[in-house]
Order: structure tokens, then C-alpha cells, then sequence
């Protein structure tokens, strides 16, 4: 996770430079969003690994849940 998060901050140092409020506020958002995805599938491998198929389950619905938030935003900007 950590060379993620690095890459996305290069990215903002590098690029947000040129952009406006409104945009970097979008990329901020979805650096967010994205954090949060690879988090959940870290742990999803945790599990699977650790055999903890309980715990799984309700990371999997988590995962699940913002994924279809992001495609109901997208949907909404279409």
C-alpha cells in the first residue's frame, strides 16, 4: 500500500500545480476513494490467508458496497 499512496501523492505534487480548485478537490477525492479500495482488498488477502473467513465476509460487503458507490457516481455524471 505504501509505494500506492506514494504514487498518488507524486501525482498531486507533480500535477495539481496546473489544475483548478475544482479539479484538484475531484483528484483528492478520488485518491481517497482509491486509498480505501486497495486498503480493503489488502485486507480481503489478509484474511483469505489468515483463513478468517468471517471477518471476509464483512470486508467483502464493505468492498462491495463502495464499489458500487463509485459506479453509482459515475452513473450520476454520465
Amino acid at each position: 500500500m505504501k509505494y500506492t499512496e506514494d504514487k498518488y501523492i507524486f501525482y498531486n505534487l507533480v500535477s495539481m500545480n496546473d489544475l483548478t480548485p475544482i479539479e484538484n478537490r475531484r483528484i483528492q477525492n478520488i485518491n481517497f476513494v482509491m486509498g480505501e479500495l486497495h486498503t480493503s482488498l489488502n485486507n480481503i488477502y489478509e484474511h483469505l490467508i489468515d483463513k478468517d473467513y468471517t471477518t471476509l465476509r464483512g470486508e467483502v460487503n464493505n468492498l462491495t458496497k463502495k464499489l458500487r458507490n463509485v459506479g453509482e457516481s459515475v452513473t450520476d455524471e454520465v
